[in-house]
């Protein structure tokens, strides 16, 4: 074995990894583990690697050997248990993190994990009230409010299929806020799949409480690109359009690269807190709060261009929205969108939203519209995957 090679291999990768160069980290480190396989600091780099990365189901492996090896740091554990708890293995986290804490009092965010770690694995064979009151005895002083908690936790649950503890949280959650009817939705969702939209009072309520985080969400950590995407699609088909609009413009992730295309450019929303952030960008022409499908069916050939990034998610049956959006634009116009994609029809998944599969897309459309160009992508992140979507660029007949 050669020890000084081994050594300055290491070295090249803690210097890229400090630099962000995760790719190459990653092959200094694995580099090291062909020289040395049991080689516990570059195991435990190469987890933290992949943490980065945010591939933390491969994180853990070697986050796991690392934290084996004799006199290990109390971290190496720490960082195994996020790993565990960030792919749902929610009660192996709980019961890594409470080994970590006999060695060396955990810091306060680590406790926090563990205190909702614990809750979640325990929602598994306890009533919602024990697990929640399992999370505050282990939080300690440091525990937040019974109802975040839960509400995070709803999330988090449905992310990872835990359905069952999911419907345990929605119901303590509804039981103390009826009027709530984002909560009362979504636990809706979880039992009658039928529900054929999302009702525009849950939709307005969502995006109100999710604006002030939503672009760092959906594009910092959920990797989101749908709005630019789709206009690259358009942009495939050249020429300039005189009256745009970005359909459920949220935040106003679309405006700049809607922009480029001229003419003059209106958002619109449900939600007044989203409308808002698209304001405080300042690329739209007029902004107005409406729904949808109403708004469509009240601009008659309003439109040359369409673009609704992450709308047609919140509607089972499509055929409305196809009708009013034909009826928003003269033959030509075109029509840009996203789908979460189903395998066929369309389905209510547990996350509120909607997939559709992609005959139903076209077989649904055909009335109105000529299919132009489909491509397949990563939507977004999700829980310890990635949700497979599809972009359609449609022109009005």
């Amino acid at each position: 074995m050669d020890t000084q090679a081994i050594e300055d291999m290491l070295a090249v990768a803690v210097s890229a990894g400090d630099e962000g160069r995760l790719d190459d980290a990653e092959a200094a480190f694995r580099a090291v583990l062909v020289m040395s396989p049991g080689h516990d600091e570059a195991l435990f780099g190469l987890g933290l690697n992949l943490m980065i990365a945010r591939r933390f189901q491969e994180a853990v492996a070697p986050l796991a050997r690392a934290a084996e090896a004799p006199d290990a740091e109390p971290v190496r554990r720490q960082c195994l248990a996020h790993a565990l708890f960030l792919t749902g293995a929610f009660s192996r986290a709980a019961e890594t993190f409470a080994a970590a804490d006999t060695v060396e009092p955990l810091p306060d965010g680590a406790r926090l994990t563990w205190a909702r770690a614990a809750a979640y694995a325990a929602l598994e064979r306890s009533p919602a009230q024990d697990a929640l009151d399992l999370y505050a005895r282990v939080a300690g002083p440091l525990a937040e409010a019974l109802e975040t908690v839960a509400r995070e936790g709803f999330a988090i649950l449905v992310a990872f299929q835990r359905l069952d503890a999911a419907r345990a949280l929605g119901a303590w959650l509804e039981a103390r806020n009826p009027a709530d009817v984002v909560r009362t939705h979504e636990l809706r969702v979880l039992v009658d799949p039928d529900i054929d939209r999302a009702p525009p009072a849950y939709v307005e309520a969502l995006f109100d409480d999710f604006a002030e985080r939503f672009d760092h969400k959906l594009v910092d950590m959920l990797g989101y690109e749908a709005p630019k995407l789709l206009c690259d699609l358009v942009a495939r088909q050249g020429g300039r359009f005189e009256r745009i609009l970005d359909l459920g413009c949220g935040t106003g992730l679309a405006a700049p690269h809607l922009r480029p295309f001229g003419g003059r450019l209106t958002g619109v929303d449900l939600s007044a807190a989203m409308l808002a952030k698209a304001a405080e960008r300042g690329d739209y022409d007029a902004l107005v709060r409406e729904e949808a499908v109403a708004f469509l069916e009240n601009r008659p050939d309003g439109f040359d261009l369409i673009l609704a990034a992450d709308v047609l998610i919140y509607f089972g049956d499509l055929a409305p929205v196809f009708a009013a959006a034909a009826g928003a634009m003269p033959t030509g116009g075109l029509l840009a969108f996203s789908t979460e994609l189903g395998e066929r029809g369309w389905r209510l998944l547990a996350s509120a939203r909607y997939a559709h599969g992609d005959n139903y897309v076209r077989k649904t459309s055909a009335p109105w519209f000529q299919l132009v160009d489909r491509e397949e992508i990563p939507l977004r992140r999700e829980a310890t995957g990635v949700t497979a979507g599809c972009l359609y660029l449609l022109k009005r007949l």
